[in-house]
């Protein structure tokens, strides 16, 4: 029997399974926050990013230690796991990639929110499979590529739209005239090195990705103090992370809502 571990296909669904685990709002901020301070409390995690909310940390934190990437070497203390520390290969190819290719109109953004929205672009469902399917086999008229993405029409609408909207995928003339058909962008064939780091942090990983904590469990509260996650003064460190000196000012929730639009469909 061949061995399939390092064909295509299983390369992507190792790709889908390590951005299932890592793509929840503010695990890559909850991540480095314990990777820069060490072992700390939960009201320590809360401290350092006062635009969670102590509820939503708190289930964050559990979803994390559930999904082996915190756990509690004494009562009420959080560090990261080897599957955690593991995490910096590709926080830094999704920082990158993000820096180079969707940098534009971005600002001076934390490395962690470059890393946040990156994974919130290939989150969405299917889109892993659509990119894996250009990706191999080149530009693909409509029906085609929903059939080799496997997707119902209306989610391979909605999914082909998003990403084209996030500059992945763009619509060609071929050469005969007939028709469109999708392709990759520069952006998207630059995604070689950060698949390469998913997939190998999802072979270390020891346990399937568990639920996700959905984004829009937040209250609209929440939200509204979640964009202190997402500029950072241009005085800041330019480290990895660098954590906003002092809390921000709330945001309106519409304002929230139209900057950060929800890919989880």
């Amino acid at each position: 029997m061949p061995d399939l571990t390092n064909s295509p296909t299983r390369h992507a669904e190792l790709v889908v399974q390590a951005v299932a685990r890592l793509s929840p709002r503010w695990t890559t901020w909850t991540l480095q926050t314990v990777q820069q301070h060490g072992p700390m409390r939960l009201a320590d995690i809360n401290a350092a990013l006062p635009w969670v909310g102590a509820s939503a940390m708190a289930q964050l934190v559990r979803r994390m230690e559930t999904s082996s990437l915190l756990e509690r070497p004494k009562f009420g203390v959080y560090d990261l796991t080897p599957l955690g520390r593991d995490t910096q290969h590709a926080h830094r190819a999704l920082s990158d990639w993000h820096r180079t290719h969707l940098a534009g109109g971005a600002g001076a953004l934390a490395e962690a929110e470059r890393v946040e929205d990156a994974l919130g672009i290939l989150r969405g469902k299917g889109a892993i499979r659509l990119l894996h399917a250009l990706a191999q086999h080149g530009p693909l008229p409509h029906g085609a590529l929903r059939d080799e993405a496997a997707l119902a029409t209306g989610s391979f609408h909605y999914r082909i739209t998003q990403l084209q909207t996030d500059q992945l995928i763009t619509r060609v003339i071929p050469l005969s005239g007939r028709g469109s058909e999708y392709t990759l962008t520069a952006a998207a064939r630059a995604l070689t090195p950060v698949y390469a780091e998913l997939a190998e942090f999802a072979r270390k990983a020891v346990h399937p990705a568990t639920t996700l904590l959905d984004q829009d469990s937040l209250t609209t509260q929440q939200a509204a103090r979640a964009s202190a996650a997402v500029i950072r003064s241009p005085g800041a460190s330019s480290e990895l992370f660098s954590h906003v000196a002092v809390p921000q000012p709330r945001v309106p929730a519409h304002v929230t809502a139209l900057s950060h639009p929800s890919r989880t469909r």
